[in-house]
């Protein structure tokens, strides 16, 4: 895949399998303005700008370009928050310490201004912009992303954030000709992971909000069908699938855009 080697969090590998069930689907909905988005690697905040646009929920979150603004956004957020380089050339952030979680508003400045100097010595390239995010605790992490080969395009989910490529659990379903997968091929994939029962209050745990996590499948299935061609890759991981009844919120995603002749 493209810019493998500057990914945030590496593709899981794939399973053998897909599941090829024909589904009626879910329709496309119509091609929103995608000049704004530019072509090739967008950042981070322009992907889950373009998720958002098709229903799926994301973090609460601020583009800044120095420590002051920061420090209000993180204020802003009556709490400790999420600091992230935000570049479209270095999507692997955390490999060269461009990612620092629950720092507090205190902190914010001097968190900001050190791993701009760390990011630098790594890369040779001195950030310009940075993201304050909220944090996000208490739900269960899943991978959500697209795989596209010969025999068309498939929708992956699996447990995500970093374990994603430990546990290697995800699952693939192919796009009904062309249209997003229904409410019931998503819960679905759901069920075809195994260890769903994470999902499902193991041991004590909260019961997830399986429901948020069917419809934001869908509404990611659906961006996936509409944009077709000129949606190259696109991936979110982390997505928190929060306790029963609180959604989902997507924290971090790629996208990859085809030029204009693609549409």
């Amino acid at each position: 895949m493209p810019r493998a080697a500057a990914r945030d969090s590496k593709a899981p590998r794939m399973p053998p399998l897909c599941d090829t069930t024909p589904m009626a689907g879910s329709p496309t909905l119509p091609l929103p303005d995608l000049a704004a988005f530019g072509t090739g690697s967008i950042d981070e905040a322009a992907a889950k700008t373009l998720f958002a646009s098709f229903g799926v929920p994301v973090a609460r979150e601020a583009v800044v370009a120095d420590g002051d603004e920061a420090v209000a956004a993180a204020q802003a957020f009556c709490g400790n928050v999420v600091l992230k380089i935000l570049s479209a050339e270095i999507t692997h952030k955390s490999d060269v310490g461009g990612v620092a979680v629950n720092v507090p508003p205190a902190e914010v400045a001097s968190r900001l201004a050190r791993m701009a100097s760390d990011v630098q010595l790594a890369t040779g390239i001195a950030p310009q912009r940075f993201l304050v995010q909220e944090m996000v605790k208490g739900g269960v992490e899943v991978i959500l992303g697209m795989h596209r080969d010969a025999l068309g395009t498939a929708i992956l989910l699996g447990m995500g954030g970093v374990t994603a490529e430990l546990f290697g659990d995800t699952t693939l379903r192919l796009l009904p000709g062309g249209r997003g997968l229904t409410r019931e091929a998503a819960l679905a994939m759901i069920g075809r992971l195994k260890t769903v029962p994470l999902l499902q209050g193991f041991r004590g745990r909260p019961k997830a909000d399986v429901e948020a996590l069917a419809d934001a499948i869908v509404a990611f299935s659906r961006m996936v069908a509409t944009l077709g061609e000129r949606l190259v890759e696109a991936e979110i991981n982390p997505l928190f699938v929060l306790p029963q009844g609180q959604g989902v919120v997507a924290a971090d995603g790629v996208a990859l855009l085809a030029g204009n002749d693609k549409i």
